[in-house]
């Protein structure tokens, strides 16, 4: 914290000198006897440096670590194995309540597991069963369908092709009876021109009927081809989803499986969890600070049982102005003493909530001390660096004197005082830092004396300048 600001009178006696010197009309100095000396004065030259202001505060100690050991189960006590005083290290039984209840409750869960898996074991096969047996029906009934249209395809385009066939060799007698009888009419045969023509004149009668029969067959087998690629393609969708339906029906029985498995585990670790809470153990090392159940007992969870303190290393805490607070951080160094003795630390934690009854923050730092040393409730000394000004000017604190226009200094400048107005930053016993007025080298005076005064003539004394 900042020391209260002093106050220097300057001599401000008009007639320091007047006994030695006459004024004349001029504004000349002239000596009326003795020769008048200059004022001897200690000087400093002003540097450059750090300056950390420390603050003590009054903190109470207590464990870094301790725990309150309240059991999850409520019941009767069958075993406690530790006293107050004693050390325990992590996951020691402390204590143990009747769990004859919880055993049962677990058994039950475990039969009700093994009961599951049985079901699901028979289930999966019956389904799977059921579903292959639908699917095989349907995948035979789609493979009947496809063999009767294929059927009556190859049927029509038989009936097609003979058609077809006869219309090709009707009319290639046709043209056989037509240079026959172009041959018969050359030749002046009227008779057989006659027969002829007349059996031409059937032939393309018979072509027509063909043609017509061809027609009609034609129209068929599209139809019957049309049915024949319908079937195929329905066998194909059959096969097709027949198998992304065994393959769903697997995922989802597996996945009935694995939650019906799941929901009878959950019972089980549930059960296990529940007992496990009738064995209670520490849930650190340390020292038990107090016990609260006895065998026979009534162990509550609503009350702890036991308390334990990990007193390896100890944790102060103390309060702090909102100012010093916003100097401090987390791994600052602190000093704690206590009976003449320190010990080392540092702050784990600064407050950020004010206390509305002080006023102040609340800071926790932990030392490097145990139980033993720093017992558990008691008040210690702690020392903390707060303000501090780096790479600042430094001169001697009793250098700065202060009037109604604020702080100044004199400096030495060519063999005589100059009053120079400073501004100042923050001081210990001894030096302090200046923010604005003066430069590093400037050459400070640091003595007082009553004959210092603006522009007097001042010499160093026999102690060099620093």
């Amino acid at each position: 914290m900042y020391h209260s600001m002093k106050r220097k009178c300057s001599a401000g006696i008009a007639l320091v000198l007047g006994s030695c010197m006459i004024l004349t009309g001029c504004g000349e100095a002239k000596t009326t006897g003795a020769e008048v000396q200059d004022i001897v004065v200690d000087m400093q030259q002003a540097q450059i440096g750090d300056l950390t202001l420390q603050n003590s505060f009054v903190g109470s100690v207590s464990p870094k670590e301790q725990v309150y050991v309240i059991p999850f189960a409520s019941g009767t006590v069958t075993e406690v194995n530790y006293q107050v005083g004693d050390h325990v290290n992590a996951g020691d039984v402390l204590f143990k309540i009747d769990d004859e209840g919880a055993q049962l409750q677990l058994e039950q869960a475990q039969l009700s597991a093994t009961s599951a898996r049985q079901q699901v074991n028979m289930a999966n096969g019956s389904q799977q069963k059921s579903a292959d047996l639908q699917l095989e029906s349907s995948k035979v009934q789609a493979q009947s369908g496809f063999e009767q249209a294929q059927i009556a395809y190859y049927q029509v385009q038989n009936a097609y092709d003979k058609i077809d066939d006869a219309v090709e060799e009707t009319e290639e007698g046709i043209e056989l009876l037509k240079q026959q009888l172009a041959a018969t009419v050359s030749g002046g045969d009227a008779v057989t021109a006659e027969q002829l023509q007349k059996k031409l004149n059937e032939a393309q009668t018979a072509l027509t009927d063909l043609k017509k029969q061809r027609d009609t067959l034609h129209d068929s087998l599209l139809q019957a081809e049309s049915g024949y690629r319908a079937a195929q393609a329905g066998l194909d969708i059959v096969e097709d989803t027949a198998e992304l339906t065994q393959g769903q029906i697997r995922t989802e029985t597996s996945d009935q499986t694995k939650t019906s498995l799941a929901l009878a585990q959950l019972g089980v670790d549930s059960a296990e969890l529940a007992l496990s809470y009738y064995t209670v153990t520490a849930p650190i090392s340390g020292v038990i600070q107090s016990r609260s159940v006895e065998v026979n007992s009534i162990a509550a969870s609503s009350s702890p049982a036991f308390v334990i303190a990990n007193d390896n290393s100890m944790t102060v805490t103390f309060q702090v102005s909102e100012s010093v607070k916003n100097t401090l951080e987390v791994g600052d160094a602190i000093t704690v003493e206590r009976h003449g003795e320190e010990y080392k630390g540092y702050i784990t934690e600064v407050g950020v909530a004010v206390n509305q009854q002080t006023g102040l923050f609340q800071i926790k730092a932990c030392v490097e001390a145990d139980g033993d040393i720093l017992p558990n409730g008691v008040s210690v000394k702690i020392t903390a660096d707060t303000y501090s000004a780096q790479s600042a000017i430094l001169i001697p604190y009793d250098a700065v004197y202060y009037d109604g226009n604020g702080a100044y200094v004199y400096l030495c400048v060519e063999g005589k005082a100059v009053k120079t107005y400073v501004t100042t930053g923050i001081f210990d016993d001894t030096t302090i830092a200046i923010v604005e007025g003066i430069s590093q080298g400037d050459t400070v005076i640091t003595s007082w004396s009553p004959r210092l005064l603006d522009g007097v003539a001042v010499t160093a004394s026999d102690a060099a300048v620093k």
